[in-house]
């Protein structure tokens, strides 16, 4: 099975199990305080489980960075474009605001792990390019520039020290600390058969498995259904922007950059996926057309389902 099958049958399988639970929502088994549970343990059980055991399993190298370099500057190429185009438009400061925020932002992290596990399965390169790609590509940058945006185009009074609480939130959550500790460990040596370490990774493994799982949970239980028509020309825009020009300008700079093969695709998956659930949280915070973020979300989503198998397929 090639790659491009094999990333199509990921994003088959991840957006059958989000339909499902989504259905489930819908009839009553499952309700959508739930997904409060499932997301915490996503972010603190299941990805910190999937990274630090990806890093540990073999030496950090330093040139992984790059791949992150790449992601954040065509980030930040899109946040500007967004920008410009919004100010073509004559959008008002909080549609914006609302389009360099999905515009930039991707479900790296809680999309893309489950797809490049699809992917690459039992890679252990593949998913610690996904890891620093993601995390210091997507997240840092998400954390950082996220607030500031949604709080500078938004109508909430909340102040700038909100921004600081969720750069040290984002510095000590179990993700960033999965990392350190993750690349501290890989640089000691540990005997093989030693059977204390060799059951801590099958118990590791255990709880990554369930990642997949969680996270479709988590988006199925968010989904709203919500009316599209007065938001065509903006959600068209998104597209544009987030599937097809940030992955697009993403593989140039890979090209011209000459990086591995595995990492170029990783960048690829990162770049491709939908507008990212947390800006979502950041626009009702405060207050930046929270409605329009949660429904160029959805769209994104399933607008993805397409896009990255075709971008995928196209290029390789």
């Amino acid at each position: 099975m090639n790659t491009t099958v094999q990333l199509f049958e990921g994003v088959v399988i991840m957006m059958a199990l989000i339909i499902l639970f989504a259905f489930l929502r819908k009839i009553g088994i499952l309700e959508k305080s739930n997904s409060k549970l499932t997301s915490t343990l996503v972010l603190k059980v299941t990805l910190p489980a999937i990274i630090f055991s990806s890093l540990i399993a073999q030496k950090f190298d330093i040139h992984l960075l790059i791949s992150a370099g790449i992601v954040s500057t065509v980030e930040i190429i899109c946040i500007a474009m967004a920008w410009l185009i919004a100010k073509s438009l004559k959008l008002g400061r909080g549609e914006t605001g609302a389009l360099m925020l999905v515009s930039a932002f991707g479900m790296s992290t809680m999309l893309g792990y489950p797809i490049v596990r699809q992917v690459f399965p039992n890679n252990i390169q593949a998913m610690s390019d996904a890891i620093v790609t993601s995390e210091f590509g997507v997240g840092f940058l998400l954390f950082v520039i996220g607030p500031i945006i949604a709080m500078y185009y938004g109508e909430s009074e909340i102040k700038g020290k909100v921004i600081v609480t969720s750069i040290k939130e984002f510095l000590v959550s179990p993700i960033i600390m999965a990392i350190v500790l993750g690349i501290i460990v890989s640089t000691i040596s540990f005997p093989e058969n030693n059977q204390v370490i060799i059951t801590v990774k099958h118990l590791l493994k255990l709880m990554g498995n369930a990642n997949l799982l969680l996270v479709a949970v988590t988006i199925g239980l968010l989904l709203e259904p919500l009316k599209i028509s007065k938001y065509y020309g903006f959600l068209i825009t998104a597209i544009i922007l987030k599937l097809i020009i940030q992955p697009g300008i993403a593989q140039l700079f890979a090209n011209t950059l000459n990086v591995d093969s595995i990492a170029e695709q990783i960048i690829l998956i990162e770049t491709s996926m939908p507008s990212a659930i947390l800006i979502a949280i950041f626009a009702k915070q405060y207050n930046c057309k929270p409605e329009l973020v949660s429904t160029t979300i959805l769209v994104t989503l399933t607008v993805s389902l397409i896009s990255v198998t075709a971008f995928f397929g196209f290029l390789y």
